[in-house]
This record gives structure tokens, C-alpha cells and sequence, in this order.
């Protein structure tokens, strides 16, 4: 009986032992199953950030194709204006877009509208369409166009449903309204011989109004008193034939919003040895040249035996030293000085601007012959990108 006391008590610890042997299977369980929940939440919260990440990435692709697509029907647009049969507006373009209906309805989704511009191949997966429609002042559907100014709607769509929608409003440069003269000069003016003949009568057909031959900014109150002198009875014909007033035409900005458009440019003066001729553009093809002629020693751009189409951009002062057949617009920060005998002939068809220096006046003498024509000047501006006046993105 005494040495069973001890024995029943080790068995009772034992059975207790026993009991207590789930507890860590139980809490080996659980700590799993947290693990488990751990993984799985940041499982699902990776992929969505990746889902997330990828959807971005393809509406921004989207994005950038729409608007690579809005900027290729700009330049097409530009290109059909160019060679219409009139630049001054987007009549011939709106209509060359109308589809089957007869009617032109721009971006639905049933359209059947010509596509300005449209690509496969820009990004892998993605593709563009860019429709024309009028401007809304006009009525979007009209394709008659009065104000120069035209909307442009570019689709991209690309993988996931990805989508955008880009919308461009475009003008023509309208820039010959805003001179009131042929040959406009913020400076003293000076014309010798009566081998010069500059006329102000529109001798195009593109819907210019007659202009002076000569104006001359002139503005006592601004302590800005300029004026025109005639040797030599230089045949000037307008309506009026000169003037002076206050029209005061920033030139310097004309020039810094045209050149992002030059497609040439001289750094150096031009001038064709012997009977030769530099030539830059064509009948058929308008371009723009600058030259910002101050980086020279004298500030002077000189050009000699040169024919051209479109506009010239001189920052600085201008010569023209001899044979000079230029059409479209002429514009030069400095002054403008043609010099020369009869023999060395200028023949310029469409507008001069002239600006003020300090290193003299606006001087005209030789043979000299400038006209104002609204077909070269509409043609030299068809030579620039159009102009966006309004940009937004459609959701």
C-alpha cells in the first residue's frame, strides 16, 4: 500500500501531458493559416498594382498615339491646303472628307467619313484615326468654311480596351491683314529713281483688298517721328499711295512664331558666282528661310542673284545687292536697303516689312519692282505648320 501513492500520481502528470499534446498541432495550424492569409492579400494587392500599372501604361500609350496622330493630320491638313485649288480656307478639304451619307459626321461610332490620317504601325497594338470637321462657330457638320478654322479629332485605341481621344482646333496664319501697305517700315523711308514701281493693288485672285504701296510707322505722341522721302519720281500706286500712322507691327515677334517653320537657314550672305542663281523653294513648293543675320560681323544678311518662294526671316538688317526674285513675304527686324543699277533687277511679289535700327534708314534704289500679290503671300504662309488655337483631351 505505500508504494502506490507515488505510482498514481506519475500516471496522473502523465495523462495530463497527454491532453495538452493538440495545442501545439492547433497553434502550428493557425500560424499557417496567417501565413497563408499574409501571402494571399499581398498577392492580390501586387496584381492590382500590376493591373493598375499596366492599365496607365496603356491609356498613356494611347494617349501619346492620339496625339501623334492629331499632330500627322495637322501636317496632312496643311498639305492639302497647300495644294487646293484656293489656301485662303478648309472648304475643299471639309468636303474631300465627306463619306457615302453625304454627310460629314467626324468621329461616331458608325462614321463613314474619309480619315484625314489613320496608322497600325506607330506602337505595336495600337492604332489612330484622325477625323475633320468644321469648327463649331461654323456648325461641325458644315463644309464650308468662312474663318480659316477647322477641328481635328484624333482616336487611338490599344490593347485592354485602351482608349483616347484627342481633339485639335487649327487655323490658317492669317498675317496680310495686318499690314496696311506693300512695303511697311517702322523707319525713315527713302526712295531714289524712277526705276522703282511698287504698287498696293492685289495682283492675285485670293481674296486680298488693295493696299498703299509704301506705310510708314510714325508716332509723334511715342516720340517716334518717321518719314517718307521720294528722288526721282519712283512710280507708287494705292489706295492711299503712302501713308504714315501709328500702326506699330511687332516684327521681332513675327519673326520668332514663323521660324520654328524655316526649312532653311543661312548663317552666311548668298551669293550666286556669275550668271548663276541660288534658289530656295518653288512655284509648287513654298518654304520658309531665316537667318539671324546680328551673329554676323556687320548684322547685315546680303543676298545677290537669289530667287525665292515663301517667307524670308531676317533678324537684323537686309540687302538686297542684285538680282532678287522673290514671292511670298519678306520680313527683317532691321532695315531693308535695295542698292544697285538698273541691270541688277528685284522683282518681289507679295509683302515687305521692314524694322528700325540704328544703323540707318529703310533705303529703296535701283530697279526695283514690288507688288502685292495675296496668292504668294497665302502660299508662303500654306509653307507653316497651321496654327493650334485649342487642344483638350475628350474622356
Amino acid at each position: 500500500m505505500g508504494f502506490r501513492q507515488p505510482t498514481r500520481r506519475a500516471a496522473l502528470g502523465s495523462n495530463k501531458l497527454a491532453d495538452e499534446k493538440g495545442l501545439v498541432l492547433i497553434a502550428v495550424l493557425c500560424l499557417l493559416a496567417t501565413l497563408v492569409l499574409v501571402g494571399t492579400t499581398a498577392f492580390i494587392v501586387s496584381s492590382t498594382d500590376v493591373k493598375v500599372g499596366g492599365n496607365y501604361k496603356t491609356n498613356q500609350t494611347a494617349l501619346q498615339v492620339a496625339m501623334a496622330g492629331a499632330e500627322k493630320a495637322r501636317e496632312a491638313l496643311r498639305a492639302a491646303n497647300a495644294s487646293s485649288s484656293d489656301s485662303t480656307n478648309f472648304s475643299e478639304e471639309l468636303f474631300a472628307r465627306v463619306g457615302a451619307n453625304g454627310v460629314l459626321n467626324g468621329y461616331t461610332s458608325s462614321t463613314d467619313d474619309s480619315a484625314l490620317a489613320s496608322s497600325s504601325t506607330l506602337v505595336s497594338g495600337y492604332s489612330y484615326n484622325a477625323y475633320l470637321t468644321n469648327d463649331s462657330s461654323e456648325g461641325a457638320s458644315s463644309t464650308t468654311d468662312s474663318n480659316s478654322k477647322v477641328m481635328i479629332t484624333s482616336v487611338a485605341t490599344g490593347p485592354n480596351n485602351a482608349k483616347a481621344i484627342v481633339i485639335t482646333t487649327v487655323q490658317l496664319y492669317n498675317f496680310s491683314a495686318s499690314s496696311p501697305a506693300v512695303l511697311y517700315s517702322k523707319d525713315n523711308t527713302t526712295l531714289n529713281g524712277s526705276s522703282i514701281n511698287i504698287s498696293g493693288n492685289d495682283a492675285g485672285t485670293c481674296g486680298g483688298s488693295n493696299l498703299s504701296a509704301v506705310y510708314v510707322y510714325s508716332d509723334p505722341s511715342a516720340n517716334n517721328t518717321h518719314t517718307i522721302t521720294q528722288n526721282g519720281n519712283p512710280t507708287l500706286t494705292g489706295n492711299p499711295a503712302t501713308q504714315t500712322g501709328t500702326t506699330n507691327l511687332d516684327l521681332q515677334s513675327y519673326v520668332d512664331s514663323l521660324k520654328g517653320g524655316a526649312s532653311v537657314t543661312l548663317t552666311a550672305d548668298v551669293s550666286a558666282g556669275g550668271n548663276g542663281t541660288t534658289s530656295y523653294g518653288s512655284s509648287t513648293n513654298y518654304v520658309t528661310v531665316y537667318s539671324d543675320a546680328t551673329q554676323q560681323a556687320d548684322g547685315e544678311l546680303r543676298l545677290n542673284n537669289v530667287t525665292g518662294y515663301g517667307i524670308l526671316l531676317v533678324k537684323g538688317n537686309l540687302q538686297f545687292a542684285g538680282n532678287i526674285d522673290w514671292h511670298g513675304i519678306i520680313i527683317a527686324t532691321g532695315v531693308v536697303t535695295a542698292s544697285g543699277g538698273g541691270s541688277n533687277s528685284k522683282n518681289i511679289q507679295g509683302q515687305v516689312y521692314s524694322g528700325a535700327s540704328s544703323l540707318g534708314d529703310t533705303t529703296v534704289s535701283g530697279s526695283v519692282t514690288i507688288g502685292y500679290n495675296s496668292c504668294d503671300v497665302k502660299k508662303a504662309l500654306s509653307s507653316q505648320p497651321l496654327k493650334v488655337v485649342d487642344w483638350r483631351q475628350s474622356y
